[in-house]
């Protein structure tokens, strides 16, 4: 294992050679400081391997949106509802650009609300936190209102309090014990989303060429009639593609959970930059293919995506239905139901690690970071699913109205976060510029960087603020969804100010910050790349079946 000085400035000596293990870059250095334990040495609960990383970040990419609600920016046409998808996937592709050289060179709890308290100011990191933890407990929330959705397509009469009940104890079982658990059961329900949602893909193609009880060679006859816009004016136009962008801000994620997950991976250094790149795969695959395949099934003024409810919304269940197919309707709801608890748990994992990260950093009551043998945070996966129980406002009549203000808040949320990264991003890159760290200092590199981030910065901006544009037309303004559309920004900028005045005052912090020059790189360093060593030396001495190198293939 090679060392380096330090400078006065304590600033390592970039001149010192690196070590390439297996083509992982590491790099280690001799220092005095003891960095903070909690934070950079909890290999003991690093548990989620490669194929674990991948599939969970494939988990919460495939919810109920991709088959459900993507049926609301239809209606304004296929057309936009593919560039208005594709476009925002370029944000969140942006996004991943900046995640993968912060996680790569700090893989450590928290991810990004760690990155904006050490690179943009603590009460920026303080209000985040708390930002992203509101929005991951309404995801939760939202995504079991929906299920209310999806019942009602079976049994309409019935209540579904008790399948909340169930997902609520089935969440509880496998988040509360080992990570593994957890890891290994979104492992195999990913799996068969994948298998779901490139069925549905394979459905949509074996029948639009006649291979359907009809025989009805539709093919792309809803690009046609009514055509790829609904609309004909160019202002309608341009609101069918607005609405498709605010869907996908809604609905299109990934890069912030691997980015949690960070802190519980094996061997980070190899396997975060492979996950982050696959993000390009994943969006193009689910997402943008979602949009088209979507496109194709139903058109967008079909009755029953303008005027149906719950799950015969879908685009998919509505082509099943008008080519007359029985059985795969239901197979369809089921498969959602499954994908929706997979996508719950992986809101539901986010959530606990933040709670988990703002309890670390005195932004939470210290007793959620009580952890179990296998150093799970069992308290804030407790107090995540106690809050999972707002779902069961969904119940009544106004399941509906609860459901848009989940949807609302979430999106605002989201945004906040998309906004973070990319100026936590744009701050570690001047700070590494002013103590003098190259290319060379980072494990891994994004592409198009700084490009990515002010992309990513100008677009979530833009998204935020305009949001609620319609709130403003006359005879349209809603208290209610005003304040669900932007009460996450209130929120941040209320927990932003009373967090800064309160460590003005009790601890003498400045008003405006962290300089560039005096961002800490160094903190942590040595104890992650002594970690990578010897993940590096047990990776290279295990021995690994023919099943195994194909898993590494795959994943």
């Amino acid at each position: 294992m090679s060392s380096s000085s330090i400078h006065s400035n304590n600033i390592p000596d970039l001149g010192t050679p690196k070590d390439v293990i297996d083509g992982v870059q590491v790099q280690t250095f001799d220092t005095a400081e003891t960095p903070r334990e909690d934070i950079f040495t909890n290999s003991a609960h690093r548990g989620l391997k490669m194929r674990h990383l991948q599939l969970i970040a494939i988990s919460g990419a495939i919810g109920s949106s991709v088959f459900l609600s993507i049926g609301s920016p239809l209606k304004g046409g296929p057309l936009p509802l593919l560039i208005g998808v594709s476009l925002w996937s370029t944000v969140v592709w942006a996004i991943s650009n900046c995640l993968v050289e912060m996680c790569t060179l700090f893989p450590v709890e928290g991810g990004f609300v760690y990155y904006a308290t050490r690179f943009l100011d603590p009460s920026l990191g303080f209000s985040l936190g708390w930002n992203y933890f509101i929005c991951q407990v309404s995801l939760i929330c939202g995504e079991f209102a929906s299920m209310n959705v999806l019942i009602a397509y079976w049994a309409p009469d019935l209540t579904p309090a008790v399948c909340i009940a169930v997902g609520l104890a089935l969440l509880l079982f496998v988040q509360v014990f080992n990570v593994r658990l957890y890891g290994e059961t979104e492992f195999w329900i990913s799996i068969g989303k994948i298998f779901m949602i490139f069925g549905a893909f394979i459905f949509t193609f074996i029948t639009m060429v006649g291979g359907n009880p009809k025989h009805d060679k539709y093919g792309f006859r809803f690009w046609k009639d009514p055509g790829p816009f609904a609309a004909d004016s160019g202002v309608d136009r341009a609101q069918a593609i607005w609405k498709a962008i605010q869907w996908g801000a809604y609905g299109i994620v990934g890069p912030d959970y691997i980015s949690l997950v960070a802190g519980e991976v094996q061997n980070p250094r190899r396997v975060l930059p492979k996950a982050f790149n696959s993000t390009i795969y994943r969006i193009l695959g689910f997402y943008v293919g979602g949009a088209f395949f979507a496109g194709l099934n139903a058109a967008a003024n079909d009755p029953a995506l303008l005027g149906g409810t719950g799950a015969a919304k879908s685009p998919y269940i509505i082509n099943m239905d008008r080519l007359g197919i029985k059985i795969l309707p239901s197979i369809l709801v089921a498969g959602l139901l499954i994908s929706l608890f997979s996508s719950t748990s992986s809101m539901a994992f986010a959530a606990s690690r933040t709670l988990y990260l703002l309890g670390l950093e005195g932004h939470a009551p210290r007793i959620v970071t009580r952890t179990n043998k296998y150093g799970l945070p069992y308290v804030c996966v407790l107090v995540t699913l106690a809050l999972g129980c707002l779902s069961f406002m969904a119940l009544g009549s106004g399941s509906a109205t609860v459901l848009s203000w989940f949807i609302n808040l979430t999106a605002a949320t989201q945004m906040v976060t998309w906004i973070a990264i990319a100026a936590s991003y744009i701050r570690f890159r001047a700070g590494m510029k002013a103590q003098g760290l190259g290319n060379e200092y980072l494990p891994a590199k994004g592409h198009l960087q700084p490009l990515s981030a002010w992309w990513a910065l100008v677009w979530a901006t833009f998204a935020l603020i305009f949001s609620g544009y319609y709130f403003f037309a006359p005879g349209t303004f809603a208290v209610a969804d005003f304040l669900f559309t932007y009460a996450a920004v209130f929120i941040f900028i209320a927990l932003s100010i009373g967090w800064k005045i309160n460590m003005v005052i009790r601890k003498g912090q400045t008003w405006f910050g962290i300089k560039a020059s005096e961002m800490d790189f160094k903190s942590g360093i040595a104890e992650i790349e002594e970690m990578t060593v010897v993940a590096e030396e047990k990776w290279r001495n295990e021995k690994r079946t023919k099943l195994d190198k194909f898993v590494d293939k795959i994943f």
